[in-house]
């Protein structure tokens, strides 16, 4: 049985590298946020990892450094607003981009259309929703986190409050399991496939597995 297990695990593993979206920031895009949990951000010494997450819908909090003209050998950078982009896609890479802005009338057409270009591989335009995330006075330190929590709980249109949600985890810890029962090493590879792909799963189809697993009960 524990063969047949790492069998079939061998075999998903072609599908499981396709079941994701990764995503390439364009020049002064910088992703502060996928899917609810801030992205660390890389340094003059390090770049920032790699971003990818499950297929299905996926939401990003993102922000663009402008450079402002102010005269013609001299210029300073400005943010943006952020913006929080909900999309849906699937197997593909998502390149974010910008239009260029030079001055501050640029900038703030932009901060009020959200004028963002998405597009897949192959250059086509993918569609989205966007808000943003408002905040007063200084902007440093703040906790994207949070106001991401703060904004999946609202009825706005970028909002995904399935990612306030709690995911289940399965327990590890063997004080968890009593002590008069044997464990079967196979059975907790089942554990931890299904915990894998519950995590890797849409919403919709979580939706539809813990209605399978009440209506089996």
């Amino acid at each position: 049985m524990k063969k047949y297990f790492i069998l079939l695990f061998v075999n998903l593993l072609p599908a499981l590298a396709l079941a994701e979206v990764h995503f390439a920031p364009g020049e002064g895009v910088q992703v502060l946020a996928l899917n609810g949990k801030a992205v660390e951000q890389g340094t003059l010494f390090s770049a920032t990892s790699e971003l990818a997450a499950p297929n299905g819908k996926v939401q990003l909090a993102v922000q663009y450094t402008a450079e402002i003209s102010r005269s013609a050998d001299d210029y300073l950078l400005e943010n943006s607003d952020t913006f929080v982009i909900t999309l849906a896609a699937s197997d593909t890479r998502v390149h974010i981009s910008a239009p260029e802005i030079t001055s501050q009338y640029e900038l703030k057409a932009f901060n009020q259309e959200g004028t963002w270009q998405l597009q897949d591989d192959s250059g086509k335009p993918l569609s989205f929703v966007f808000g943003k995330l408002e905040k007063e006075g200084f902007q440093l330190g703040r906790n994207y986190e949070n106001e991401l929590k703060d904004f999946n709980a609202s009825r706005h249109k970028a909002a995904l409050p399935e990612l306030n949600s709690e995911t289940h985890k399965f327990s590890s810890t063997p004080s968890a399991i009593p002590p008069s029962e044997t464990v079967k090493s196979d059975q907790k590879m089942v554990g931890q496939m299904l915990q894998y792909w519950y995590e890797n799963a849409t919403p919709e189809t979580r939706n539809k597995f813990k209605s399978w697993i009440e209506s089996s009960h």
